[in-house]
């Protein structure tokens, strides 16, 4: 009986939403065709498209759970989100939504962000074309831009905070957070996805979902979570030989293939050989596929330190017991083997150490 309960609890917890939508709107005339690409369908998947008629379109479907599209005309010149929930009316010029809740909520939201967005873009520009024109950047121009850059995913993610923590029982800011969840403070992820968020339990979010549970392994004061992978040669080994045995262990989510990673690794290596003596040691746990490419990355570098992988890519258990969604990633384990801090690199794991050992 306390099962069906709490089954029946969970339900009503559950957000619920019309399966069935209905969209039109307007483009200029000149237009052909409108096109609706669901964020949730197989990448081989073509989009949705109809017919312009007299600057009018519409689409109209069963969303089947899967509540997040893209409108899109004109190779994406004309772009704007939709909700797939009941009678939505969209302005694709001014990138306007109307007719249902979340919809419109969605609208005012990227209205919110808009300057945000607009700073990313015109830093992503800058860069694009000296790509395009196969020029070398000037050094004084790559600072400027990584500060603009910076300023504004901070200043999105602080408003981005703001939409979240205002619209607990909806479900559009999944959004945004598919795309800047990377960005995002992950003890602000945690917190929505243990209040049971609406948008936290829509299906575009599902892999972030699953990292939760591995972002909480990864908060200071929690004690390490062991696993089993093998070294180069093969031969098994836990985390629990080289962790909480007394020192200061730094365990480094890497791969041969990762091009940061490699060039951080200079530095690390620098950090290893300066504090090793006193008692620092680095654990490696590559998302390699390839065993001749990541013992080749070792002995090229000399990463004389422990390595440990089960060769899965992106599928290693390192990944997945810690949710580990981007690389490089680091996390130092001190003597009592408790987290002290996740993803220091460079100068902030320099400072840390320093303060450790000097």
């Amino acid at each position: 009986m306390k099962k069906i309960a709490a089954l029946a609890l969970a339900l009503l917890a559950m957000p619920t939403f019309a399966q069935k939508y209905s969209i039109t709107g307007q483009v200029p005339k000149e237009l052909k065709k409108v096109y609706l690409y669901n964020f949730e369908s197989q990448n081989d998947q073509a989009p949705d498209s109809v017919v312009v008629k007299d600057g009018h379109f519409s689409f109209s479907g069963d969303a089947q759970g899967k509540m997040f599209a893209m409108l899109f005309a004109k190779d994406g010149e004309y772009s704007v989100p939709v909700v797939l929930d009941g009678d939505v009316k969209v302005d694709l010029v001014k990138k306007v939504l109307a007719g249902t809740s979340e919809n419109e909520k969605l609208s005012a939201a990227m209205q919110q962000l808009e300057s945000n967005s607009a700073a990313i873009q015109s830093v992503m520009s800058e860069v694009r074309k000296y790509q395009e024109e196969g020029k070398e950047m000037p050094e004084s121009l790559q600072q400027r831009l990584e500060s603009a850059y910076e300023a504004a995913i901070e200043g999105l993610v602080a408003n981005l905070k703001k939409i979240c923590d205002a619209n607990m029982q909806s479900i559009f800011p999944a959004y945004f957070i598919s795309s800047y969840f990377n960005n995002m403070d992950k003890a602000d992820i945690i917190r929505y996805a243990d209040s049971n968020a609406s948008f936290m339990n829509v299906g575009m979010l599902k892999r972030l979902r699953a990292s939760v549970e591995g972002w909480k392994r990864q908060q200071p004061g929690v004690m390490f979570t062991d696993i089993e992978l093998a070294d180069t040669t093969g031969v098994q080994h836990k985390l629990s030989e080289y962790v909480g045995k007394g020192n200061y262990v730094l365990i480094d989510f890497w791969a041969s293939w990762c091009g940061p990673c490699m060039r951080e690794m200079p530095q690390v290596k620098a950090l290893y050989d300066k504090y090793h003596a006193k008692g620092f040691d680095i654990i490696g746990l590559s998302f390699d596929r390839d065993h001749k490419n990541w013992v080749g990355a070792i002995q090229r570098k000399g990463l004389n330190w422990h390595h440990l992988s089960d060769l899965k890519y992106w599928d290693t258990l390192a990944g997945r017991t810690y949710g580990i969604n981007a690389i490089p990633a680091t996390l130092l384990v001190g003597p009592d083997g408790k987290i002290v801090a996740a993803n220091l690199h460079g100068e902030e794991l320099a400072a840390k150490l320093k303060e450790i050992y000097e």
